[in-house]
């Protein structure tokens, strides 16, 4: 890889993958500027022994999005913090990093599956129809699907989804 490719696959995709974890760490710049720096410097490591990816931004995307969980793990922050959220599930706060990052962690550990769904509908901002052709399935289905992984994400975050202490 010569040093023009990699800078402008860089320029190419650098915004979007800062985008990419300033949503999921509610904000944190700090931590999103490490992730995304880490991130380079793995595409570096790799890309440089093996070639550029068919798809750079997937690529990074997917290392970013292992960075941060490994991050989460290791720093079992929600233990240390003792702090419950009190948003609603399906609207991760964009402006406390502990409320979003909890959301992020909790639907990293749902599955491939039901993560991609919430991801693509709250993270991405897709519609369902716009899902429903990525998955070449009905928007019926992907309705049923989203209310499934919901359902999960509550469980795993039921603090998350109290409505100001009233049952539903």
């Amino acid at each position: 890889m010569t040093e023009q490719e990699w800078l402008t696959t860089y320029r190419e995709t650098v915004c979007g993958l800062y985008g990419y974890l300033a949503r999921r760490t509610g904000g944190n710049r700090e931590l999103s500027e490490d992730i995304v720096q880490e991130s380079y410097l793995r595409a570096l490591q790799s890309w440089n022994h093996k070639g550029l990816p068919d798809s750079p931004p997937a690529w990074l995307k997917r290392v970013a999005q292992n960075i941060l969980i490994d991050y989460l793990r290791r720093s079992k922050w929600i233990d240390k913090s003792g702090i419950r959220p009190e948003a609603s599930v399906v609207d991760p706060p964009a402006s406390d990093p502990i409320k979003s990052l909890e959301i992020f962690s909790a639907i990293s550990s749902l599955g491939r599956k039901k993560a991609g769904i919430l991801d693509a509908f709250y993270y991405e901002g897709k519609s369902v129809h716009e899902i429903a052709k990525d998955m070449e399935i009905s928007e019926r289905a992907v309705e049923g699907q989203l209310r499934r992984a919901r359902l999960s994400l509550k469980s795993l975050l039921p603090d998350l989804h109290s409505n100001g202490g009233k049952n539903e």
